[in-house]
């Protein structure tokens, strides 16, 4: 292994899904009028996106998601440099991993796992 970590999305894990505004400021603050508005009309009552299948832990309009859903859109909507973009996606993974499923749960295993990290502790 080289050193550097590359992000990696894990199956069956859903976390992104969580879109609770009140935990979720930062990511609405870079979004336009227009997303911010997609972006609160796609929160059910639960907080979870309404297009979020969680039985299966899947997106069921993963195809046509809005530009915001897609992680690797942090570059423009954060301003960060693509060179930045893994250990950025990487660190927000976790910090929402370990807020909706824990920092040692199954879910943090599988994504500390896909990234190729060797402990989940240093989250």
């Amino acid at each position: 292994m080289n050193g550097k970590l590359t992000w990696k999305c894990t199956e069956n894990c859903g976390a992104c899904c969580k879109l609770s505004p009140e935990e979720r400021e930062d990511a609405i603050s870079v979004l336009s009028n227009k997303d911010q508005d997609l972006f609160i009309s796609m929160v059910a009552n639960d907080g979870w996106c309404k297009f979020y299948d969680k039985s299966r832990r899947k997106c069921s309009i993963y195809n046509e998601r809005p530009s915001f859903c897609n992680v690797r859109n942090l570059v423009k909507l954060f301003n960060i440099s693509k060179d930045d973009f893994d250990k950025f996606a990487i660190k927000c993974c976790k910090q929402h991993i370990k807020h909706i499923y824990g920092g040692r749960s199954m879910e943090m295993k599988r994504f500390i796992r896909g990234i190729g990290q060797n402990t989940c502790y240093n989250v």
